[in-house]
């Protein structure tokens, strides 16, 4: 036998189809397990109406004063031989023949009395030819019929006794008096067989349907399973080799952008909290050294996230490094707007509206150590500074690198600082302070911020920033991150 036949389901489409079939072949049991009763019970309620109607119309119009005198004379078995032998026991046999033959019962009529003395249930009359007067009665339902007739009750009676299905109604005399009952039975293996006839051509017919909704299910709802794996094989490779392609950009973007160790030959005391919103991101943070007592130090936030902030960071990078190599004397605010200029060429943004907006918002410094002094310009971020205890705040100017919108040749402002040893200096993005959060779902805000740098500067670089990735992680909880985040801090 072919292994494809029993092949496992591989995918979630063939599962949901095959659930679906046995949950259709469990659904037709259960509603032929129903039937089935259902068909039995109505069989069971025929017999009590077809027995039922023939007992209590006998029940009311035998005389049971002929039972009561039946029984006096002759009173034991065998006395009477044949049913002509007696014009009551003949009148009342033949009403019970007549009946039985009209109605065409299987089993024969009785009339049953009590007899007190022998404390036994007894035949009086039969439908059957031969008489049995007084022969002891051991049917199903003879404890109940004994039951019924000591206690005198005239109802009608209607049942399952043992594997008889049994019907009787009480004989009457002239006063009203209960002198026997009408019985008639019939047994219950009889329904059941029918019943099971039944069973089995319902199964028969459930099979048939059931192979043709297999058939159906196999030939056209598998096609389109088919094409739906097919699809989502396609549309999973695709995603792979997405996916793939953003992790080999990630890798990229690590070896465009300085490693944070890097920071550790001017600044000792350091760190860098870098937190993308995707597997890339569009902040980074950048380090060149131009000597022994002098680098450069930036923190960049470009337009978007993702692939495409990445990209533009791969861009700004590179002529970040292309820029301060060919021109290592100038100042921040100058390289600033030369990596403008640069930008707005590689983009081809002057005069364009498409992409006019796209560029990068950058806090760039830099620090002499020899001299202790700091030169900052900034495109729409600032530089923190931490100067005994006291946080002071230099806004960059209030626009951004690259981008159509403020013209293709712009100047930034330079600002010059002399610090002391053991200030601290805080370099970042945008995408802290946004973040929403806490129990109100608003926005961090820079006061928050500007609040946990005071109370922590005196705090080591490196317990500063697990105090800030914490802090970030408890704010935003269970939301998602709305941006990414790059936080620089040096201690000069």
């Amino acid at each position: 036998m072919p292994a494809s036949i029993f092949q496992a389901p591989k995918t979630t489409s063939r599962k949901v189809l095959y659930t679906l079939y046995g949950t259709l072949i469990v659904l037709s049991v259960a509603l032929i397990a129903w039937l089935h009763n259902g068909q039995l019970k109505s069989l069971e309620s025929q017999a009590f109406a077809r027995m039922g109607g023939v007992t209590g119309t006998l029940g009311s119009q035998l005389d049971g004063g002929r039972v009561a005198r039946l029984l006096e004379r002759y009173d034991s078995r065998g006395m009477l031989i044949n049913s002509t032998q007696d014009a009551w026991y003949y009148v009342l046999h033949e009403n019970l023949k007549k009946t039985a033959e009209a109605n065409g019962l299987e089993e024969p009529l009785y009339i049953l009395a009590f007899d007190k003395g022998k404390n036994e249930l007894v035949i009086v009359v039969t439908s059957g030819d031969r008489p049995t007067l007084r022969d002891p009665f051991d049917g199903g339902a003879s404890a109940s019929v004994i039951a019924y007739l000591t206690a005198d009750r005239v109802d009608a009676q209607r049942g399952i006794w043992g594997e008889d299905v049994a019907a009787f109604d009480a004989v009457r005399d002239s006063r009203g008096r209960v002198t026997g009952v009408v019985y008639t039975s019939s047994p219950r293996a009889a329904l059941v067989s029918v019943a099971n006839g039944r069973l089995l051509r319902n199964i028969a017919m459930c099979a048939v349907a059931l192979l043709v909704i297999g058939l159906f299910l196999v030939r056209s709802v598998g096609r389109m399973v088919e094409r739906e794996e097919a699809a989502r094989d396609h549309w999973r490779q695709r995603h792979e080799g997405i996916t793939d392609s953003i992790a080999y950009a990630g890798k990229i973007q690590g070896a465009l952008v300085p490693r944070a160790e890097q920071f550790r030959e001017m600044f000792p005391d350091h760190f860098v909290l870098n937190r993308p919103k995707d597997v890339v991101s569009g902040d980074f943070h950048w380090y060149h050294r131009l000597s022994e007592d002098v680098c450069l130090v930036a923190a960049a936030d470009c337009t978007g996230h993702g692939l495409p902030g990445a990209m533009m960071a791969a861009i700004g990078c590179s002529l970040l490094n292309e820029l301060v190599t060919q021109h290592p004397h100038k100042d921040p605010a100058e390289l600033l707007g030369l990596l403008s200029e640069r930008m707005v060429g590689a983009l081809n943004q002057s005069g364009q509206r498409i992409g006019a907006g796209d560029g990068m918002d950058v806090a760039l410094c830099r620090v002499d150590r020899r001299q202790r002094e700091l030169l900052f310009a900034g495109a729409f971020r600032p530089l923190y500074w931490m100067h005994d205890g006291q946080l002071t705040v230099i806004n960059g100017d209030r626009q951004p690198v690259g981008g159509s919108q403020h013209g293709d040749r712009r100047k930034f402002t330079v600002h010059r600082v002399a610090y002391h040893a053991g200030d601290r200096l805080y370099l970042f993005s945008d995408g802290y302070v946004d973040q929403f959060g806490g129990p109100e779902r608003k926005k961090f805000m820079s006061a928050r911020f500007n609040e946990m740098l005071a109370s922590n500067h005196h705090l080591p670089m490196a317990e500063q920033a697990a105090v800030l990735d914490k802090t970030f992680l408890d704010w935003k909880g269970d939301n998602e991150q709305v941006d990414d985040i790059c936080v620089v801090g040096l201690a000069v």
